[in-house]
């Protein structure tokens, strides 16, 4: 089982269907997140904004393809649940997506 834990902007709000899109900028890398491993995570992702940084623990959903799954959530620099304390999530002159939803 493929697993990954980081630091990750939102570039699409979770939408109708509970999926989001996040980044990782240090890797460059967009994960479709489609499953959470409790309600607790999924209001806490219900909650977070375009750009807000978020931690998560992921698992891949399935063996091939981008969805994945957050086992855990948490805001960027804190432990406890309160999202998007970050000043400034996104690298200088990078825009956050503006399409919202999948």
């Amino acid at each position: 089982m493929m697993k990954r834990s980081g630091r990750y902007v939102v570039v699409r709000v979770r939408n109708d269907h509970d999926a989001m899109t996040v980044r990782d900028p240090s890797r460059n890398s967009t994960f479709h997140v489609v499953e959470c491993d409790g309600e607790e995570f999924e209001d806490l992702l219900d909650e977070v904004d375009l750009g807000d940084v978020v931690r998560l623990d992921l698992r891949r959903v399935g063996r091939r393809g981008n969805a994945w799954c957050v086992m855990n959530a948490s805001p960027a620099g804190d432990a406890t649940p309160v999202v998007g304390e970050e000043e400034n999530p996104l690298s200088e002159g990078e825009e956050a997506d503006p399409v919202v939803g999948c």
